[in-house]
Protein backbone atom coordinates (compact mmCIF):
# COMPACT_ATOMS: atom_id res chain seq x y z
CA UNK A 1 0.00 0.00 0.00
CA UNK A 2 1.19 3.46 -0.97
CA UNK A 3 1.66 6.35 1.56
CA UNK A 4 -0.44 9.49 1.83
CA UNK A 5 2.76 11.04 0.13
CA UNK A 6 3.11 8.93 -2.24
CA UNK A 7 -1.03 9.24 -3.27
CA UNK A 8 -0.63 12.37 -3.33
CA UNK A 9 2.23 12.72 -5.54
CA UNK A 10 0.56 9.93 -7.84
CA UNK A 11 -2.36 12.73 -7.60
CA UNK A 12 -0.53 15.16 -8.98
CA UNK A 13 1.33 13.26 -11.71
CA UNK A 14 -1.45 11.09 -13.03
CA UNK A 15 -4.72 13.52 -12.24
CA UNK A 16 -4.41 17.13 -11.47
CA UNK A 17 -1.37 17.69 -13.81
CA UNK A 18 -3.20 15.99 -16.85
CA UNK A 19 -5.08 17.73 -19.24
CA UNK A 20 -8.63 17.49 -18.32
CA UNK A 21 -11.50 17.32 -21.04
CA UNK A 22 -13.79 19.47 -19.07
CA UNK A 23 -11.46 22.03 -18.72
CA UNK A 24 -10.56 22.54 -22.50
CA UNK A 25 -7.61 20.14 -22.07
CA UNK A 26 -5.71 22.58 -19.46
CA UNK A 27 -4.76 20.39 -16.49
CA UNK A 28 -7.04 20.94 -13.05
CA UNK A 29 -3.99 22.90 -11.80
CA UNK A 30 -1.94 24.36 -14.13
CA UNK A 31 0.72 25.00 -11.71
CA UNK A 32 0.64 21.39 -9.66
CA UNK A 33 3.52 20.31 -12.14
CA UNK A 34 6.07 23.29 -11.56
CA UNK A 35 5.32 22.95 -8.10
CA UNK A 36 6.15 19.11 -7.62
CA UNK A 37 8.89 19.45 -10.31
CA UNK A 38 10.72 22.51 -8.59
CA UNK A 39 10.36 20.50 -4.92
CA UNK A 40 8.32 23.50 -4.36
CA UNK A 41 5.33 21.27 -2.89
CA UNK A 42 5.26 20.18 1.12
CA UNK A 43 3.62 16.70 2.26
CA UNK A 44 3.05 16.63 5.57
CA UNK A 45 1.44 12.80 7.06
CA UNK A 46 -1.07 12.55 9.73
CA UNK A 47 -2.08 9.49 10.74
CA UNK A 48 -3.60 10.30 14.36
CA UNK A 49 -6.38 12.96 14.25
CA UNK A 50 -5.16 14.43 17.86
CA UNK A 51 -1.73 15.68 15.30
CA UNK A 52 -3.79 17.20 12.89
CA UNK A 53 -4.13 20.33 14.44
CA UNK A 54 -0.51 20.55 15.33
CA UNK A 55 0.70 19.29 11.54
CA UNK A 56 -1.83 22.21 9.84
CA UNK A 57 0.21 24.95 12.01
CA UNK A 58 3.91 23.25 11.15
CA UNK A 59 2.16 23.24 7.86
CA UNK A 60 1.69 27.59 7.89
CA UNK A 61 5.25 27.79 9.18
CA UNK A 62 6.70 25.74 5.91
CA UNK A 63 4.47 27.73 3.92
CA UNK A 64 5.96 30.90 4.95
CA UNK A 65 9.09 29.91 2.88
CA UNK A 66 9.15 31.55 -0.29
CA UNK A 67 10.67 28.78 -2.13
CA UNK A 68 7.56 26.16 -0.97
CA UNK A 69 4.47 27.02 -3.28
CA UNK A 70 2.38 24.56 -1.63
CA UNK A 71 2.21 22.79 1.72
CA UNK A 72 -0.36 19.36 1.76
CA UNK A 73 -1.54 18.06 5.03
CA UNK A 74 -3.21 14.42 4.78
CA UNK A 75 -4.58 12.62 7.24
CA UNK A 76 -5.99 8.93 7.32
CA UNK A 77 -7.46 9.36 10.67
CA UNK A 78 -10.80 10.68 9.40
CA UNK A 79 -12.23 11.58 12.69
CA UNK A 80 -13.38 14.97 11.95
CA UNK A 81 -16.31 15.19 9.81
CA UNK A 82 -16.76 17.59 7.08
CA UNK A 83 -18.62 20.35 8.98
CA UNK A 84 -16.03 19.91 11.47
CA UNK A 85 -13.10 20.51 9.36
CA UNK A 86 -14.45 23.19 7.30
CA UNK A 87 -15.31 25.07 10.92
CA UNK A 88 -11.69 24.47 11.68
CA UNK A 89 -9.99 25.93 9.04
CA UNK A 90 -12.32 28.89 8.78
CA UNK A 91 -10.98 29.90 12.08
CA UNK A 92 -7.38 29.13 10.63
CA UNK A 93 -7.70 31.55 8.10
CA UNK A 94 -9.19 34.43 10.15
CA UNK A 95 -5.82 33.71 11.56
CA UNK A 96 -3.46 33.18 9.08
CA UNK A 97 -5.09 35.65 6.50
CA UNK A 98 -3.73 38.23 7.65
CA UNK A 99 -0.42 36.51 7.56
CA UNK A 100 -0.87 36.22 3.73
CA UNK A 101 -1.23 32.34 4.30
CA UNK A 102 -4.66 30.57 2.97
CA UNK A 103 -5.96 27.08 4.25
CA UNK A 104 -8.12 25.04 2.15
CA UNK A 105 -10.10 21.79 2.98
CA UNK A 106 -10.86 18.54 0.97
CA UNK A 107 -12.19 16.05 2.93
CA UNK A 108 -13.44 12.29 1.10
CA UNK A 109 -16.78 12.74 2.89
CA UNK A 110 -17.80 16.46 1.32
CA UNK A 111 -20.55 15.99 -1.69
CA UNK A 112 -21.67 19.44 -0.65
CA UNK A 113 -22.40 21.10 -4.37
CA UNK A 114 -25.14 21.20 -6.14
CA UNK A 115 -23.95 20.73 -9.46
CA UNK A 116 -21.72 18.12 -10.37
CA UNK A 117 -17.74 19.00 -10.56
CA UNK A 118 -17.03 16.54 -13.88
CA UNK A 119 -13.50 18.20 -13.99
CA UNK A 120 -12.70 16.25 -10.59
CA UNK A 121 -14.25 12.98 -11.03
CA UNK A 122 -11.66 10.47 -10.76
CA UNK A 123 -12.68 7.60 -12.31
CA UNK A 124 -9.29 6.61 -13.80
CA UNK A 125 -7.23 7.35 -10.47
CA UNK A 126 -7.94 6.48 -7.23
CA UNK A 127 -5.90 6.50 -4.10
CA UNK A 128 -4.64 3.67 -1.80
CA UNK A 129 -5.45 5.51 1.24
CA UNK A 130 -8.45 7.55 2.11
CA UNK A 131 -7.50 11.08 3.77
CA UNK A 132 -8.48 14.59 4.25
CA UNK A 133 -6.18 17.55 3.15
CA UNK A 134 -5.51 20.81 3.86
CA UNK A 135 -4.23 22.79 1.03
CA UNK A 136 -1.53 25.57 2.77
CA UNK A 137 -0.40 28.59 0.41
CA UNK A 138 0.43 32.05 0.50
CA UNK A 139 -2.55 34.03 -0.15
CA UNK A 140 -1.59 36.67 -2.20
CA UNK A 141 0.91 34.72 -4.19
CA UNK A 142 -2.40 32.48 -4.92
CA UNK A 143 -4.86 35.57 -5.53
CA UNK A 144 -2.53 36.76 -8.30
CA UNK A 145 -2.21 33.11 -10.21
CA UNK A 146 -6.37 33.05 -9.80
CA UNK A 147 -6.73 36.19 -11.34
CA UNK A 148 -4.52 35.37 -13.89
CA UNK A 149 -6.64 32.06 -14.74
CA UNK A 150 -9.88 34.11 -14.66
CA UNK A 151 -8.50 36.43 -17.59
CA UNK A 152 -7.60 33.50 -19.70
CA UNK A 153 -10.52 32.07 -19.35
CA UNK A 154 -10.11 29.07 -17.15
CA UNK A 155 -12.33 29.23 -15.02
CA UNK A 156 -15.59 29.27 -16.90
CA UNK A 157 -16.24 25.87 -17.40
CA UNK A 158 -16.68 25.80 -13.42
CA UNK A 159 -19.93 25.91 -12.01
CA UNK A 160 -21.16 28.53 -10.44
CA UNK A 161 -21.30 27.16 -6.87
CA UNK A 162 -17.96 25.14 -7.14
CA UNK A 163 -16.40 28.66 -7.53
CA UNK A 164 -18.39 30.31 -5.23
CA UNK A 165 -17.06 27.82 -2.82
CA UNK A 166 -13.64 27.75 -3.67
CA UNK A 167 -12.72 31.19 -5.59
CA UNK A 168 -15.35 33.48 -3.74
CA UNK A 169 -14.62 32.06 -0.70
CA UNK A 170 -11.05 32.61 -0.99
CA UNK A 171 -12.04 36.46 -1.72
CA UNK A 172 -13.97 36.42 0.70
CA UNK A 173 -11.15 36.60 3.26
CA UNK A 174 -9.53 39.46 1.79
CA UNK A 175 -11.11 41.71 4.56
CA UNK A 176 -8.28 40.21 6.40
CA UNK A 177 -5.32 41.03 5.03
CA UNK A 178 -5.61 44.73 4.91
Amino acid sequence: MKSITEDILDWSKNFIEKPNEYLGNVPVCPYAAKARQDNALKILEVYDHNNLIDKIVEGTELAKDPKTDIVIVGCSDIQITVEELNILIHGYNIVFVPQDIYLMASHPYDDEEDEPVEFLETEDWEPDNDFLMVLIQNYDKLERASNMMRKKGYYDKWPQDYYDGTVNKRKSYRRYRL
